[in-house]
């Protein structure tokens, strides 16, 4: 075995050079250590082997020169696709001979050492970063990295938590500088931040112009993310002030797509952390104000996205440091809760319609994000119908029949799509809004129906069904929403509004059947 292995690093040296050679070898490396099981490896055996696998993590690290996502760069200037092609699939051998040299160099019956734990950090922080599907890592990337990264820390159920913890403490922290309006130590919020006004921007400057920086390391939001997964609830507390500055890192950075990374770590992290603990060191309110400003950053190709990312997650938050009232509780815990969610809609909802309104995109993100926020807010969201109602009714009536209603309309798939999160929208409204709908059935009863007629005699409606499965499916969806707002209209009133459509022509396949019934 000893001298496969020197032949496994002389090969990894001139990597990728002898990348056809070392798929040789890794079928003869799986033979040998199925067949070496029984006896440990020799001290010799053991440092051949940890200098590949730190070889190995040196490879498998991305080049920040191919996969770092500048929006400023030209084309020209990007790397071109076939370098980043040729890396990724380097990835999936360089992963199976990781996972074979780790299997024969680790003990089931010895929990790892210091050393040990160094190099499975290692491999954690190079392997980790790359991901197939969470936007996290490096895209592209294959699935045969789990079972890597699954071996480092499930040789012995005690080494999960002692790994989690040197990663946090020794391995990550060398690329997060220590957020200015947080105690390091403890992780609690500072009463003024660290560097006076301008401690946030030195932070901000810092990473950009320090080479060693999390901005220059691809991916490493996919290995934070890794990290705060393996956690168990009861253990955040103790590494928590380790567990902040990744996360801050991208969620209050000035890149969108570094803030939807963020979002997406703090949503893993609010999965484990209790409540007590967000309030007892105050960051919920830093996580509150971060959230915040991604609500304001609309001005960036990245913003749909982003607010996707962040509605759930701001939601979360919400209901995770302001829960229901319960008999028991007192009244101001109550008003709490309200309070919060009114500043989560006006941050999250009323912003955006008043700074990017009529945008199909991010109207269609929004709508999408209102139903259950509505819905947690309950009779409580009667304070906004004056906002929300003729805002949600003029983005049906407006796409819908532009042009009058001989016209045409605006029927594309994006417009569609929009159309339906509005009704679905609307439907969370009437739902929610109940006691206050006899004023507003007939706008929102007039809006569904002229929608309903822009569709049906629109042209462009027509090849929208006619040209795509996508079209035809969006359009049949947006039939059944609208549908729904008139049933759940019905019956939150007492003079149903589709009895006084019924009569007129065009509307039987809109009405609930027993008021299409009534008029035949």
């Amino acid at each position: 075995m000893e001298a496969l292995l020197r032949e496994v690093n002389a090969l990894l040296v001139d990597f990728p050079g002898e990348q056809a050679s070392l798929a040789c070898v890794l079928e003869r490396v799986k033979t040998s250590t199925r067949e070496s099981t029984s006896s440990a490896p020799t001290l010799p055996e053991r440092v051949l082997t940890e200098q590949a696998l730190r070889r190995l993590a040196e490879l498998a690290t991305p080049p920040a020169e191919l996969f770092y996502d500048d929006p400023d760069l030209d084309e020209p200037d990007l790397p071109p696709p076939q370098a980043r092609s040729d890396f990724l699939k380097r990835v999936p051998p360089m992963t199976e001979l990781a996972e074979e040299l780790l299997r024969y160099s680790s003990n089931a019956e010895e929990s790892p050492n210091r050393e040990e734990l160094a190099l499975r950090a290692t491999l954690v922080v190079a392997f980790g970063r790359h991901t197939p599907d969470s936007g996290l890592g490096v895209p592209g990337s294959t699935a045969e990295i789990a079972p890597l990264l699954a071996s480092l820390s499930d040789v012995l159920p005690s080494s999960r938590l002692p790994l989690v913890r040197y990663l946090l403490t020794t391995s990550l922290p060398p690329y997060f500088k220590p957020h200015p309006e947080l105690n390091p130590s403890t992780g609690r919020v500072l009463s003024r931040p660290l560097g006076g006004d301008r401690g946030l921007n030195a932070w901000f400057d810092s990473s950009e112009q320090d080479p060693s920086s999390w901005r220059r390391q691809v991916g490493l939001a996919a290995v934070v993310n890794r990290v705060v997964e393996a956690l168990e609830p009861s253990e955040v507390e103790d590494l928590w002030p380790y567990l902040l500055p990744p996360l801050l890192a991208y969620l209050d950075d000035f890149e969108s797509a570094n803030k939807i990374r963020g979002t997406a770590i703090l949503d893993t992290l609010l999965r484990r952390v209790d409540a007590s603990l967000l309030r007892r060191t105050g960051v919920g309110k830093v996580f509150e104000k971060s959230l915040e400003s991604c609500f304001s950053a609309l001005s960036d190709p990245n913003t749909p996205r982003l607010l996707a990312a962040a509605h759930p997650v701001a939601l979360r938050l919400a209901e995770l440091q302001y829960p229901p009232m319960r008999a028991s509780d007192p009244v101001s815990v109550d008003k709490a809760r309200f309070d919060a969610l009114c500043k989560l809609f006006a941050s999250s909802v009323i912003y955006a319609w008043e700074s990017k309104g009529q945008h199909a995109a991010i109207e269609t993100v929004t709508a999408r994000a209102m139903p259950p926020l509505l819905d947690a807010m309950g009779a409580a969201s009667i304070r906004y119908l004056q906002v929300i109602v003729p805002h949600l009714t003029e983005l049906l009536v407006t796409t819908a029949t532009l042009g009058g209603l001989e016209g045409d309309g605006t029927w594309t798939l994006e417009t569609a799509t929009m159309m339906l999160e509005a009704s679905r929208a609307l439907l969370a409204v009437v739902r929610n809004g109940r006691m206050r709908m006899a004023r507003w059935e007939g706008k929102i009863g007039v809006a569904v129906a002229k929608c309903w007629l822009g569709q049906k005699g629109s042209r462009a409606s027509l090849a929208l069904r006619e040209s795509s499965a996508a079209g035809r499916t969006v359009l049949v969806e947006l039939d059944g929403a609208l549908r729904d707002v008139l049933t759940a209209l019905d019956g939150a009133t007492t003079t149903p509004i589709s009895t006084r459509l019924a009569p007129l022509p065009n509307f039987a396949e809109l009405l609930p059947l027993r008021a299409a019934e009534a008029a035949v």
